[in-house]
């Protein structure tokens, strides 16, 4: 009856950590460049069962489970869609990799979410205020580039330019797209950041492109998260009879001892 109950608690435990996944998935169906991530099982550990009283076969050691646990989320790094806006501070990566970012606090962070705006300083910057990379040419003072809607220009390759009254383009400098290596070696920071994870080492991306005027939508499938949804509380709800099942098994136990 114990094991019955740590199988069923354990099954719960596991299975409210993959409801909780697919609701933060849920919650960020609309969320500009949001990956969705999944929650692997696996046992814990098996007993082998060599005591008087339990039928086993002839010549074989059986043994039982002790339940299962949720393992770490890992994300989903599928492209989502990409959705023209005809903003010119809007950019979409066509591929993999990730635009990176410098905090309010200084530190380096990465995210997929493109859509940018000019902040007073004329400085690109995400949602959050995080001011955008960008590598400047050789010659070019980056307090004197001041962006506008109007002048800015981000080709395929991630070049950036600055266009004048006569359309003439000057190049200032590049958009870096980053990447690291395994689909677990970033950590969320909140606020659709990223950090690597300590001892990952970040890479330039080279084959992206990123499409200005563009936005890449989440990579949550609606119809996926509901089936998984209903599977998950499904499980749930089977470990959490289990649970009641051993509970009324040692009732009737007790009620027995006690006569």
């Amino acid at each position: 009856m114990f094991r019955i109950m740590w199988n069923g608690t354990s099954g719960m435990y596991a299975n409210q950590e993959k409801l909780d996944a697919i609701s933060n998935d849920l919650a960020n169906l609309e969320t500009v460049g949001y990956k969705s991530e999944q929650v692997s099982f696996s046992n814990l550990m098996y007993e082998t069962l060599k005591k008087d009283g339990y039928p086993v076969s002839s010549g074989k050691t059986p043994s039982t489970g002790t339940g299962v646990k949720a393992d770490s989320w890992i994300r989903d790094n599928s492209e989502g869609t990409i959705t023209q806006t005809n903003n010119n501070t809007d950019f979409a990566i066509d591929g993999e990799g990730y635009f990176r970012v410098t905090t309010q606090d200084g530190s380096k962070a990465y995210e997929r979410n493109g859509q940018f705006s000019i902040n007073d300083n004329g400085n690109l910057v995400d949602g959050n205020g995080n001011l955008l990379d960008i590598q400047y040419n050789a010659g070019v003072n980056p307090n004197s580039v001041k962006f506008t809607n109007s002048n800015i220009v981000i080709t395929e390759d991630g070049g950036v330019g600055i266009k004048d009254t006569q359309s003439n383009i000057t190049s200032i400098g590049k958009i870096n797209l980053y990447n690291a290596v395994g689909d677990n070696s970033m950590s969320s920071a909140g606020n659709n950041l990223f950090v690597p994870n300590q001892g990952v080492q970040m890479n330039q991306v080279t084959g992206s492109k990123i499409k200005q005027g563009y936005i890449e939508g989440s990579n949550v499938d609606l119809a996926t998260s509901m089936t998984d949804m209903i599977k998950a509380q499904r499980a749930y709800e089977i470990s959490s009879k289990s649970v009641k099942t051993a509970d009324e098994m040692w009732g009737m136990v007790n009620s027995l001892v006690s006569k």
